[in-house]
């Protein structure tokens, strides 16, 4: 997928997400930074000097494809590649001795890639991508495949580098991750910026007005709810989530969190114990910025509970 105007400001040290469906442009655009794609127009530097001129060492990929060779064992795939980023062999070495015992792959030093587990193949890619220590580490779907154990052992990888001051990028259908680890976000679709900038001022600055309120229930009481949030006014309001005995809802023009909340204590099917206005998620504002242009995808969405074209693979 091609890429139009995409201007990007990616702050040093930040964990920066590039979100979007399949086909948005996210994999065109890390390529890109690393030069194995030209962009027809524009320019692209780091700490003001253009790309192009910096020492690839200074990078780490991730592709989305497995780049492994798969009859090489772990640990000398690691210090083979390490070499290729001007790391010398005995320190090489003991990066890679070190980074495999932190991910838990201390045993598989002397396993062919291709014998190790996808979730392992994708750890020791993800190793690949960082033993030269890099300023800018570039990650497509970084996530892809691993179980939760050791999706959470690549987080907290991923935080300690973004605290020790270096800039990762990454891209993912899986608004959650992105939600949880990413301090700024960029939203593309079909080659084109939607909306990017850090994730506080993106839920500011989405003009939507969100409440969750929930009440103390006897059993079986999901019609009393139900009537309740109907006699608010559909016309009034999105429900964004409904559980048994709450409600997440996006006001819409001529309802207020008052309005909510007088409506709760004079007609609500139950004693409230939690009113809050909230902030929207990412998920909400995605679905806001693309719905604008797409509605298609929204529907995807909506119906399948991740982006068109994600892959939701377990570890084996």
């Amino acid at each position: 997928m091609a890429v139009e105007n995409l201007t990007l400001h990616v702050p040093r040290g930040s964990m920066f997400g590039l979100l979007g469906a399949n086909g948005a442009g996210k994999t065109t655009t890390l390529r890109m930074v690393l030069s194995i794609l030209r962009p027809d127009a524009g320019t692209i530097t780091w700490d003001g000097e253009a790309i192009a001129s910096i020492a690839r060492s200074r990078f780490g990929y991730l592709p989305e494809e497995r780049g492994l060779y798969p009859k090489m064992k772990a640990g000398e795939q690691l210090v083979f590649l390490a070499g290729l980023n001007d790391i010398g062999s005995k320190e090489a070495n003991r990066r890679a001795k070190e980074w495999l015992g932190r991910v838990g792959l201390g045993g598989e030093w002397g396993r062919k890639v291709e014998e190790l587990s996808k979730g392992n193949q994708q750890k020791v890619q993800v190793l690949a991508a960082l033993i030269h220590d890099p300023d800018l580490m570039l990650l497509d779907e970084p996530f892809s495949g691993l179980d939760p154990i050791n999706t959470e052992i690549l987080r907290e990888t991923l935080l300690q580098r973004r605290d020790q001051g270096r800039t990762i990028i990454f891209s993912s259908h899986r608004l959650e991750q992105v939600e949880e680890l990413c301090d700024h976000v960029a939203i593309i679709h079909r080659g084109r910026l939607l909306a990017a900038g850090p994730m506080s001022e993106l839920k500011k600055q989405s003009g939507r007005a969100l409440v969750e309120l929930g009440f103390k229930l006897p059993a079986n009481s999901a019609p009393a709810l139900d009537s309740f949030i109907s006699g608010l006014g559909s016309d009034t309001l999105i429900v964004r989530e409904r559980r048994s005995d709450s409600v997440r809802i996006e006001l819409q023009d001529g309802l207020t969190p008052e309005n909510v909340l007088q409506a709760a204590l004079s007609s609500g099917p139950g004693e409230i114990k939690r009113f809050e206005i909230v902030q929207p998620t990412l998920q909400e504002i995605f679905i806001s910025a693309v719905g604008a242009v797409d509605p298609s995808v929204v529907e995807q969405f909506n119906a399948e509970g991740h982006l068109p074209g994600s892959r939701v693979l377990t570890e084996g």
